[in-house]
């Protein structure tokens, strides 16, 4: 059996060298350039709002990196920053079809993206570290990071990349142990010889009961709109659980929910806002919208997962269903916490830090 001759290790290192030595093919994890898509489509500040939508729905993509031409003074082209679907959510009403525009404001659709630009975002270069891009992401909120290289796009991570490592990772344990297989909802007995496969077990057969949100805010059925902002503002969250009379679970609203429902409000505000997502949910009090019963907009159907489901089938189910969080129930529908991709996300960062004592 393979084993570390250091007495500390990196979890993520440990993998590596026993699939090297085991022949099991495993890619890096480690930086920004492992992770990242190079395959990077760009638009440029002179195009419009409609031509962002077109590029949304050709590249099945949520953001769009901007860049400034070539100019008189300049040989390449120039990152500017990114526009994401959230704001530009609020030009079509819910029910509108991409290939309905009738009911879309006319001077919205024209608007060029220079107006509407985040200019400046977070970024980082192709050397920095998996586990701080995790951390610039989940920190601030974002989903998708540039990856720059002497002010050039290289590369884009998005929330997508990073549940990919679960699965990435999830193969090679398997691989590397198949017995495992065998235990997927039961954790192994302990403890084990080696200091280093211990710790990766117990990564391993962690479920959401150890990731979740315990304390969830949820949102009861009568409650409005307005309430629903006031509450994501608050706590800081993009997701509410709608819970019925009962407490149960009735439904779950989003940030996209929400403003899908507002009206368009013109270009991006000058300065940075002082509240968690203030500039998109910014709207006048008079706004009828506002007044909109959460039953209203909120997802009915909503896919959920059991407190034993280990993380890397959660983050798995998140990939493949294209969504960004799941309610843990009991019986009775009844909500015992709350896992979202940050909290998944975070899950990743003990395979990156130094831990244990390894025998040789």
């Amino acid at each position: 059996m393979v084993k570390i001759t250091t007495e500390q290790f990196v979890p993520v290192d440990f993998i590596e060298r026993i699939c090297a030595d085991k022949k099991v093919k495993f890619r890096p994890v480690r930086t920004a350039g492992d992770i990242m898509n190079k395959n990077v489509k760009t638009l440029t500040l002179d195009h419009t709002t409609k031509a962002f939508l077109n590029f949304m729905n050709a590249h099945k993509v949520r953001h769009a990196p901007v860049i400034d031409l070539p100019g008189e003074h300049s040989k390449k082209p120039c990152f500017i920053g990114v526009v994401s679907e959230r704001d530009v959510l609020r030009l079509r009403p819910k029910r509108v079809t991409d290939s309905d525009d009738e009911n879309i404001n006319p001077k919205a659709m024209r608007q060029l993206l220079q107006q509407i630009v985040a200019r400046n975002p977070w970024s980082t270069s192709p050397d920095t570290t998996a586990p701080d891009v995790i951390r610039i992401m989940v920190e601030n909120h974002i989903d998708m990071i540039p990856v720059l290289s002497d002010g050039r796009i290289v590369g884009v991570i998005t929330t997508t990349d990073i549940l990919k490592l679960f699965s990435r990772i999830d193969t090679a344990i398997e691989a590397l142990y198949p017995e495992l297989k065998e235990q997927s909802r039961t954790k192994p007995p302990a403890p084990f010889d080696a200091a280093d496969e211990s710790t990766l077990f117990s990564w391993f057969f962690q479920n959401l009961g150890d990731v979740m949100t315990r304390e969830v805010v949820c949102v009861e059925s009568m409650r409005t709109l307005s309430d629903a902002i006031d509450a994501m503002k608050k706590g800081e969250f993009r997701h509410l659980p709608v819970i019925d009379e009962n407490a149960r679970l009735a439904g779950i609203i989003s940030d996209r929910d929400i403003l899908r429902q507002l009206p368009f409000a013109g270009r991006r505000p000058p300065l940075q806002s002082t509240k968690f997502r203030d500039h998109l949910f910014r709207a006048d009090d008079d706004t009828p919208q506002l007044l909109l019963g959460v039953t209203e907009f909120m997802t009915r159907q909503v896919i959920s997962a059991s407190a034993d489901c280990r993380i890397c089938e959660a983050a798995k189910t998140l990939y493949s269903m294209k969504i960004s969080c799941l309610p843990v129930l009991g019986p009775q529908r009844r909500i015992l916490g709350i896992v979202t991709v940050a909290d998944l996300m975070r899950a990743l960062l003990p395979l990156y830090e130094t831990t244990g004592q390894s025998k040789s």
